[in-house]
């Protein structure tokens, strides 16, 4: 995916919708993998940060659409948890595994109110539906902001991301040297506002297990 390097915007991307209770179909992605997803705290850019780091090289030029250094990895990651995006982890025993990034883009006139959405997987963790169930998170966050559009923008040659937008019934179109999907969020209700402050509130607990889970031997954890 894309993210122009060392720009602000996203990249690589795999949707999601924000950590809710677990029920139905929710709960199924919740236990991908015998990990969950939740939103990334601001405290957390460390975990954030961690993740692309252990990226390998081909997931990180997917990702970004090109040749990233370490450092502009912190800059973007600074920028993830301090500015207005929001950021949907993927974590087995407490350690982040995936991420989705939605970051708002500047209103346009007569265009609607729309976001880019980017998504890392490391290695091991690919080919597991995980994408798919921050895409349908992601899709949650975006509609309870009512944003009207989610771009997912990737290079030609980057089958998952393609896959995944797929999935998400979006339209695409050559830009460049990109493929940009675009997909139409639904409008917020009750009900969804209601998911996401549940979701909030199992951010906050389900952050404090995850660092405990941390602290303990990689033999213990999962225990």
């Amino acid at each position: 995916m894309s993210t122009r390097s060392d720009s602000a915007g996203p990249t690589n991307a795999a949707p999601a919708a924000v950590a809710t209770a677990p029920a139905g179909r929710a709960a199924r992605h919740h236990a991908l993998a015998g990990g969950h997803i939740r939103k990334l705290l601001a405290a957390e850019r460390h975990l954030l940060l961690e993740h692309f780091l252990r990226l390998d090289p081909l997931s990180r030029f997917m990702r970004f659409g090109g040749v990233i250094s370490d450092a502009a990895l912190a800059r973007h990651a600074t920028r993830v948890m301090t500015g207005d995006a929001l950021a949907l982890g993927y974590f087995v025993d407490g350690e982040l595994r995936a991420v989705a990034e939605l970051h708002p883009l500047p209103k346009r006139e007569g265009k609607p109110t729309s976001a880019e959405a980017a998504f890392s997987v490391e290695r091991d963790w690919q080919g597991k539906g995980i994408g798919s169930a921050l895409m349908e998170q992601l899709v949650l966050l975006a509609q309870n902001r009512d944003i009207e559009e989610l771009q997912v923008v990737f290079l030609p040659n980057n089958g998952r991301m393609k896959r995944l937008a797929v999935h998400g019934a979006a339209d695409f179109s050559l830009d460049e040297d990109e493929v940009v999907g675009r997909l139409k969020a639904p409008h917020a209700t009750v009900f969804s506002r209601l998911r996401e402050f549940i979701g909030d509130t199992f951010s906050v607990f389900s952050s404090a297990f995850d660092l405990q889970e941390r602290s303990l031997p990689p033999s213990l954890r999962g225990n």
